[in-house]
């Protein structure tokens, strides 16, 4: 069973990586022109606390 689990988190983990690589080479791809340019950033803290809230509702 711990097996399991470690391997359901491990393929989230794999499968969160693959979204924000394709994520990041889409964005630089397709740059909006007009957009100031700034470093890209993931701030995990205020992803957390969004998600948290939305659990909660």
């Amino acid at each position: 069973m711990s097996l399991l689990v470690i391997a359901a988190l491990l393929y989230l983990g794999l499968a969160l990586g693959f979204i924000l690589v394709i994520d990041n080479l889409v964005g630089l791809v397709f740059r909006d022109p007009a957009a100031p340019v700034q470093p890209p950033s993931f701030d995990i803290g205020r992803a957390f606390a969004a998600s948290q809230k939305s659990y909660r509702k």
